[in-house]
């Protein structure tokens, strides 16, 4: 079996807690590093425990896949470095460690199969998030082996994964935060609202892992009744907790119709 090429890597900044190349450290799949100097190669090599540093990204000729690692603000000048090197991109993989596609696009033009990778929030040691054509895979994956799952998106679908995140955290936060605050108007002591609110969120998730959307109860007949009433109260109780409440039933009655 053919061994694969090792990945070359254009990094600045703490590569060392990037958990896709804390992978390839561990899978010995790193080869050439280059930096903004040999200096900082260097460290960044010895921080990684993997590599070797070179001093220009010309020593990646060899390696069919480059990797890129930089803060957001100098992704795009990291990928300038590289459009206007000698190498010859074409059959040549260069993937971003990152949030953001749009600064591979002088590379794209160049020839290169072109994605980003991320580690996916809360499993960051198990799954890798590639966002961009089947074939960027080709040469990430034999690298990797086993040590975690490559999940491949096409192109532009990663703002609409973030999405799914913020709805399911920065969303439902408010939530809980009114809820908290119809608890504590209720006069019930905090220790054990939170722990109703606990199993409460925890119900809810159940429920929706066993039937989807299926799971849902319409806010019509009694239950509008009974709503109508807790409405009501809040408004009284704590006015904007109450009106948010008012808001979220319309909302939640028209998107899940």
């Amino acid at each position: 079996m053919r061994k694969p090429r090792l990945a070359a890597l254009l990094a600045s900044g703490n590569a060392a807690a990037s958990p896709v190349l804390r992978a390839l450290a561990a899978a010995h799949a790193i080869g050439p590093v280059a930096s903004t100097s040999f200096r900082v190669a260097s460290r960044i090599v010895n921080a990684m425990r993997a590599g070797r540093a070179v001093p220009s990204v010309d020593a990646f000729e060899s390696c069919r896949l480059v990797l890129i690692f930089a803060p957001a603000d100098s992704a795009a000048a990291a990928v300038a470095r590289l459009a206007a090197s000698p190498l010859e991109w074409r059959n040549r993989s260069a993937i971003l460690i990152g949030d953001d596609a749009g600064p591979l696009d002088p590379l794209r033009e160049r020839g290169a199969v072109a994605g980003v990778i991320a580690a996916v929030p809360g499993f960051e040691d198990r799954y890798f998030l590639l966002e961009g054509p089947p074939s960027v895979t080709r040469e990430l994956r034999p690298l990797l082996r086993k040590a975690v799952d490559l999940v491949l998106i096409p192109p532009g679908a990663r703002a609409r994964f973030e999405a799914a995140m913020t709805l399911a955290g920065h969303a439902l936060f408010p939530t809980l935060v009114a809820s908290d605050a119809a608890f504590a108007s209720s006069g019930i002591p905090r220790h054990l609202s939170d722990s109703v609110l606990e199993k409460a969120v925890q119900r809810t998730l159940r429920a929706w892992l066993k039937a989807r959307r299926n799971g849902w109860s319409t806010l019509d007949g009694p239950d509008a009744c009974r709503i109508a009433r807790q409405v009501a109260a809040m408004e009284w109780a704590h006015p904007r907790t109450g009106a948010y409440l008012h808001n979220l039933i319309i909302s939640l009655d028209e998107f899940m119709r």
